[in-house]
């Protein structure tokens, strides 16, 4: 029971917004109390001195907290906290923080509460995983759509180089344009600094296919350019107005299903999961507290 099916994405697409931001909330009946957040605040920041207490640290731990509250009072509705396996894996966290002195520290009640509400979230998962378990002929569909998605299609490496302004941008172009190298053009111009530490290359070559459903400015940009192209004009992101440039382009090699199935697996698997957490959350009463 080492795997957390429930992902933060789940968490971000349910409680995404200010619905709990500064109220105590009670989720079907049972209170969230301040005490508690108090508590993991203490916690965190003891752990790490740099973390804030800010109003969206508590709002995240609140989020975090209703969630766990909904998931936990189903899995307790079904009895999963009474399993061998839960109880063995309880026991031998337990048995590991005596035997660490974690048990002694400051703030450890803060985090046992955390840490028994993110077990019984995957025993829930663990449970609906096995009631309602992916077939071989679900993940060969699945694998299917994926490789008419992707077949014939090709992927981008992209570099970017993201000046503070249009006149900064149009002079990064003309140099691109006397073919000097991107490069050395990327080290002249570029105002990003997070770009700056991976030398304005993205890691990963990027499907197309992504891009389009994406960031369709981008792939509307770079789907024509040949390797070696780039954006003439430049596109505003934010206070930055940044051109693209293709370093490479090939065509996908589409994996074979032997090599993505336990992913895919696991995709369908984890999709499966989140589903019933947001059935609970849909149906879950949640109040804030007066």
């Amino acid at each position: 029971m080492n795997k957390t099916y429930i992902t933060a994405a789940v968490s971000a697409a349910l409680l995404s917004g200010g619905l709990f931001a500064q109220a105590l909330v009670t989720v079907n009946g049972q209170a969230v109390d301040s005490s508690v957040i108090d508590a993991q605040v203490k916690a965190i920041r003891a752990d790490d001195k740099n973390v804030q207490d800010t109003s969206a640290l508590r709002r995240n731990l609140i989020n975090r907290l209703v969630l766990g509250t909904v998931v936990g009072q189903e899995a307790k509705r079904l009895k999963l906290d009474q399993s061998a396996e839960y109880k063995k894996t309880l026991t031998q966290a337990r048995e590991a923080a005596k035997k660490s002195g974690a048990d002694k520290k400051a703030g450890f009640q803060a985090e046992w509460g955390m840490f028994e509400s993110d077990l019984l979230g995957q025993a829930y998962a663990i449970h609906i995983a096995r009631s309602n378990p992916v077939q071989e002929k679900d993940v060969k569909t699945a694998y299917a759509g994926f490789e008419k998605f992707y077949k014939g299609t090709q992927e981008v490496q992209l570099g970017e180089i993201s000046a503070r302004s249009t006149a900064e941008a149009g002079k990064a172009v003309a140099e691109l344009g006397t073919k000097k190298s991107f490069a050395e053009v990327f080290k002249k111009y570029s105002a990003d600094e997070s770009a700056k530490k991976a030398g304005g290359v993205w890691g990963d070559y990027v499907p197309l296919k992504d891009l389009q459903q994406s960031a369709s400015p981008i792939y509307a940009a770079v789907k024509d350019l040949k390797k070696g192209g780039y954006t003439a004009k430049p596109l505003q992101n934010g206070r930055f107005h940044t051109i693209f440039y293709v370093l490479d382009r090939r065509d996908i090699k589409v994996p074979s299903y032997e090599q993505v199935k336990n992913t895919i697996r696991r995709d369908l698997t984890d999709a499966r999961v989140d589903a019933a957490v947001q059935s609970l959350m849909k149906k879950a009463v949640i109040k804030s507290a007066k």
